[in-house]
């Protein structure tokens, strides 16, 4: 009886909106991934060109010759793991038989095809590419297309996890003449070369990766991070982490019963200004750009239910205000303010989604990036073979793809308002 009183409260409120409607339509847009426990397959894709012998050579602090089997360890547990081996071509591998990638003998493709993996990569699982970063006639704008197309557009994230390591080999394309230029870094770990994990797939996966990848390393090798996400935190920043302070002229709601990643506010007055704060401190994930806080962006769209669909409304007069939290250095208050009668519409469902970002100018690349990093304009002979050629333009490439195609979200402020 209680049950049949509240659907029969739900759908006269529904119908008061003046809509018709017997349910509430699928909120527009997309919101932040879940954390989940669920198990995901995992392909590994093994870099198997010339330019990555030299990593197998020599066994002072070699992290390279564990990682074959560190990574079947660390996957294994999430699910299925599968091995490749590529060059222009790929080709998986049986068995235990990616552990061949510890020695030198195996390194004999003569084209390095990363673009390919990507065409390759099956987004619902996560794809692990370990390389140098080299690509054969240096078209790493291919690539950048393919990830944005791939991953970022679809709401996936991408990580770069940098390891220098010793190494005694070729170096291939460098300088203006393409020269080979033959490199020692002895033991020395200065001159150790990098080479590089691309973690591409779901965002809550990839993150949790990246933890566990940083908790199981032993040897004390240089070691970088970057995330590309959508997501700038640690843990989504919506509804269902926020603690809601002062409100005015809004009451909580939960008609509804909507994700609790959404609010559900009621309305008092619809003339006069109406406006709540929450508290929010920023939890950088690993591997997160540095980012300025001092100054973002905010993305503001309102629905409202038309018939058994949204429809988005032209005007709004939404504020958000950063607040410091003067009794705690780290926590913000977020103000979110607005008038109904001059954003929403009267007497229907209203949705308003938020979105707050950083500035391009304030979405930079950690420091790490650039500092292994080198340019070559000139001859081989100054080539600094502890550095990456283009590092920074390669991964810089990334990051604008990601801005371009899905902007990076500090937080998602989801709400509806009921008539």
């Amino acid at each position: 009886m209680k049950n049949f009183i509240l659907l029969l409260a739900l759908s006269l409120l529904l119908i008061g909106c003046g809509n018709q409607i017997k349910t509430v339509p699928p909120l527009p847009g997309t919101l932040p991934n879940v954390l989940t426990s669920e198990k995901i397959d995992t392909d590994i894709y093994f870099d198997a060109t010339v330019s990555m012998k030299g990593f197998t050579t020599l066994a002072a602090s070699n992290v390279y010759l564990t990682l074959p089997d560190l990574l079947g360890d660390l996957c294994n547990s999430a699910g299925e793991v599968k091995f490749f081996a590529f060059g222009e071509q790929i080709r998986p591998l049986d068995g235990r038989t990616y552990r061949q990638f510890t020695t030198p003998e195996v390194y004999t493709e003569p084209i390095t095809a990363v673009a390919n993996v990507i065409d390759r990569a099956d987004t619902n699982h996560l794809s692990i590419i370990v390389t140098d970063l080299f690509e054969s006639e240096s078209d790493w704008s291919n690539v950048t297309q393919k990830l944005r197309e791939k991953f970022f557009a679809n709401h996936l994230s991408v990580a770069v996890i940098g390891i220098r390591n010793s190494f005694y080999g070729e170096i291939f394309d460098v300088g203006l003449n393409a020269a080979k230029l033959r490199y020692n870094s002895f033991d020395n770990p200065d001159r150790y070369r990098p080479f590089y994990l691309l973690v591409m797939g779901r965002d809550d996966i990839v993150k949790n990766f990246l933890r566990k990848f940083n908790e199981r390393q032993t040897l004390p090798n240089d070691t970088g991070y970057l995330l590309l996400s959508e997501n700038l935190t640690e843990t989504p920043s919506d509804f269902s982490n926020f603690e809601l302070g002062e409100v005015e002229n809004f009451y909580s709601d939960d008609t509804l019963g909507l994700d609790n990643r959404v609010k559900e506010f009621g309305v008092d007055k619809f003339s006069e200004a109406a406006s709540f704060i929450f508290s929010w401190q920023y939890n950088p994930p690993l591997g997160a750009c540095p980012i300025d806080l001092s100054d973002v962006d905010t993305d503001v769209e309102i629905f409202s239910v038309n018939g058994e669909e949204w429809s988005p409304l032209e005007n709004n007069d939404v504020r958000v205000s950063f607040l410091k939290d003067n009794r705690q250095a780290d926590i913000f208050l977020i103000k979110v303010s607005l008038t109904p009668e001059k954003s929403l519409a009267e007497g229907k469902l209203n949705f308003v989604r938020i979105k707050v970002m950083p500035k391009e100018q304030g979405y930079r690349l950690p420091p790490w990036v650039e500092l292994w990093s080198v340019n070559v304009d000139g001859a081989a002979k100054i080539f600094d073979g502890s550095k990456t050629l283009n590092l920074t333009r390669v991964l810089g490439s990334l990051k604008d793809s990601i801005s371009s195609a899905s902007r990076p979200a500090l937080m998602n402020i989801n709400f509806v308002v009921t008539p």
